[in-house]
């Protein structure tokens, strides 16, 4: 049987997760072969199905993945369980009148963590916009996961961080989710093919809770050759409104410290919208009835008015994940007007605000980005 499975599973991400599992079975087997005659179970799946599963699928995994697919995973979870606590802040010192408020950006009032996952699960798509370099942004992100598990509500999640060449392998992953859950971290980024860009240890806690449901992971970004292909010259500009593609390129020119010009800056903006599309193509696949689907990414993709929102027709809600900040005299900045961007429209740029400890400024960002620009050019 294990000599039938590792010659059909030719491919070594196939290989990484089999071996992988066949060392947790034999371990398990040895401990429990004193215990009981009932064959212990794996998610609802003996280890008798789960081997078995492996070795009649065509491709060597896919009878498994539908044994392990998101029914069986969620059902175990109450529909209406207790939400997971929140987690503590990296830097147990910090402090500010906002920190840990979620303010509704139309009318200014507060909502619980609670009532954050009612409104998620009152919206079939949720956009939460972070600040990549934020480790508490990547913590909140893996509450609301796990919090839209316990309510069974999860319908996916699409990550900013992963782009269509790891479709691949993300379609051998969710079909086998509950087994590469539990891989060591070197084992699943090599499945993955995870871009090294992206500290792997930001983003895995949410990779394993969506992978843990049994909800579906998916890649939201353009791939590098995708997006030198919307960079190109000679395309013709969007349709969109004036005020759109003004805080666009405003957004990218402040992002660049100014160092763009504007050739450059005018490509970067076409793959800026080439992006946005991409990531609600991908998020609005995730849709399902009943169900609420997530997309994690920059808290700039997030906005309704110019970002990802805009391309998409169902029910969404963006979520911004935003450092709290203090003036230059450094008192706290406290009204809600002091850190919501400039809109396109008469409607803010977020639904909903919830504010985090900032991370440690970078002494001379700006610096960086110029030498980084200088090596590139030369």
């Amino acid at each position: 049987l294990l000599w039938s499975f590792t010659v059909s599973c030719r491919f070594l991400p196939c290989r990484v997760i089999f071996m992988s599992l066949f060392r947790r079975s034999i371990n398990s087997s040895f401990r429990s072969s004193n215990e009981s005659e009932t064959p212990e179970r794996t998610a609802g799946v003996s280890r008798r199905q789960l081997l078995v599963g492996m070795v009649a699928s065509a491709g060597g995994l896919s009878v498994l993945g539908t044994a392990l697919a998101s029914p069986l995973a969620q059902a175990a979870q109450p529909a209406n369980g207790p939400l997971p606590p929140l987690p503590a802040w990296h830097d147990p010192k910090a402090s500010h009148p906002l920190l840990g408020s979620i303010l509704v950006a139309e009318g200014n009032r507060r909502l619980s963590p609670a009532a954050l996952v009612d409104w998620s699960q009152a919206h079939s798509m949720v956009l939460l916009g972070e600040h990549h370099d934020n480790p508490d942004h990547h913590q909140l992100e893996r509450w609301l996961i796990d919090a839209l598990v316990a309510r069974r509500q999860l319908g996916g999640v699409a990550l900013e961080m992963l782009d269509t060449t790891q479709d691949a392998a993300l379609s051998l992953a969710n079909r086998t989710s509950l087994a590469v859950a539990g891989l060591p971290d070197d084992e699943l980024q090599q499945l993955l093919a995870w871009n090294a860009r992206w500290p792997f240890t930001d983003y895995a806690p949410l990779l394993r809770g969506a992978l843990d449901s049994g909800a579906p992971l998916a890649a939201a970004s353009l791939s590098a050759a995708q997006l030198e292909a919307s960079m190109a010259p000679g395309q013709s500009p969007l349709a969109l409104p004036e005020a759109v593609l003004r805080l666009q390129r405003e957004a990218l020119d402040e992002g660049h410290c100014g160092l763009l010009g504007a050739e450059r800056l005018d490509a970067m903006l076409r793959a800026q919208l080439a992006r946005d599309q991409q990531m609600a193509e991908r998020l609005e696949g995730l849709a399902a009835d009943g169900a609420t689907s997530l997309l994690v990414c920059g808290s700039g993709h997030a906005r309704r008015d110019i970002g990802v929102p805009r391309w998409l027709d169902g029910s969404t809600l963006s979520v911004a994940l935003m450092p709290v900040a203090w003036d230059d005299a450094g008192q706290p900045l406290t009204h809600l007007t002091d850190y919501l961007p400039e809109s396109a429209g008469a409607a803010p740029a977020y639904d909903l605000v919830w504010f985090t400890p900032a991370t440690a400024p970078v002494a001379d960002a700006c610096e960086g980005l110029r030498e980084t620009m200088q090596t590139t050019v030369s």
